[in-house]
């Protein structure tokens, strides 16, 4: 029997028509060798998830919410194997600064930075 793949594909974030091209290019590969499913990161993932029931989870997610942990959290807590970095090194992932702050602290070179906020853009004379 064919292992079962669920590609979470789409999402909320900005990044969604990338997402939807990435899932339905992995689709394409997978099919040949898996039972694949495609869902959309919506009001019904949970719901498809419960019905398909994937050996594993293929995160196509871009950006927000598919990237940055929030995703991989859900997962975990249902105990569902995925692709992807775990919550702590996704969120880590998507903060920039924090990221900085931790290759510094382990000795990893990186280029150095300025911070920006929104309230501080106008320092730029752009």
């Amino acid at each position: 029997m064919k292992k079962k793949v669920l590609i979470l594909g789409g999402g909320l974030s900005k990044e969604r028509e990338i997402s939807l091209k990435t899932a339905k290019q992995v689709k394409k590969i997978l099919k040949k060798n898996y039972k694949v499913f495609q869902c959309d990161f919506d009001k019904n993932f949970l719901l498809n998830l419960k019905k398909f029931k994937p050996n594993i989870i293929f995160n196509a997610l871009h950006g927000r919410f598919g990237e940055d942990g929030f995703v991989q959290s859900i997962l975990e807590s249902k105990k569902i194997k995925y692709t992807h970095s775990g919550v702590l090194s996704s969120a880590f992932a998507m903060d920039k600064v924090a990221s900085k702050e931790i290759f510094k602290k382990n000795k990893i070179l990186t280029p150095k930075y300025i911070k920006f906020e929104n309230n501080n853009l106008n320092k730029l004379n752009i």
